[in-house]
């Protein structure tokens, strides 16, 4: 199989950021859900809905190739609101308290990558602290893809719904902490893998 590439596996749109559905009649009661599931984008989504094509090779045109039409985006959100499924929501609280709150450590030797079987969607959510629940509200969801080794630092490259095609994003790792743009360990955030498996099954 082929390795990852974002360029290629990952879609070419960024991520949909503040688009909330717009639902009318008796579906008007769910926009305060709405807001808070889809407010900062699909990433989650595109993210699961991206590494499940790669191991699956469902895609007969790449998926980097396909225009964000309304169909793709409700497809999206379907897959971003799996993340609520009873057996997502407990793989990722399961992970969480098992890591002391999210703490990176060891999370490097257990890491799976596409190809690796049943490989890993990486969340930035909270850690254990007082700034819970504004980290939680501003969780992110990428792909990690690579692992490169220099010196103390350990690059873990992913693909960022974010930021379409880029292959060079990655999460660095120093002294049992970590740092990915503005989500940093020592800043309140955590950081979760949580196994396709438990999303497409």
């Amino acid at each position: 199989m082929a390795s990852f590439d974002p360029a290629r596996d990952g879609f070419g749109f960024r991520n949909p950021v503040g688009e909330v559905p717009r639902r009318t009649g008796p579906k008007m009661l769910f926009r305060p859900l709405d807001s808070f599931l889809y407010g900062n984008g699909l990433c989650f989504g595109m993210a699961a809905a991206a590494l499940h094509s790669f191991e699956a090779g469902l895609a007969r045109t790449p998926v980097h190739d396909l225009p964000p039409t309304p169909e793709l985006l409700e497809f999206l959100r379907g897959y971003h609101a799996r993340q609520l499924r009873p057996r997502v929501v407990l793989a990722a609280v399961l992970d969480w308290i098992a890591s002391g709150g999210g703490k990176a450590g060891g999370l490097l030797a257990r890491i799976r990558l596409p190809g690796d079987g049943d490989p890993h969607i990486l969340n930035f959510g909270p850690a254990a602290n007082r700034r819970f629940f504004r980290c939680l509200h501003r969780a992110h969801a990428v792909v990690p893809h690579r692992v490169d080794r220099a010196g103390g630092e350990v690059r873990l490259y992913v693909y960022d719904p974010n930021h379409p095609g880029d292959r060079g994003r990655f999460v660095s790792f120093r002294d049992g902490g970590f740092s990915y743009a503005g989500f940093r360990s020592g800043e309140g955030w955590g950081i979760t893998p949580l196994p396709l498996s438990a999303v497409t099954g």
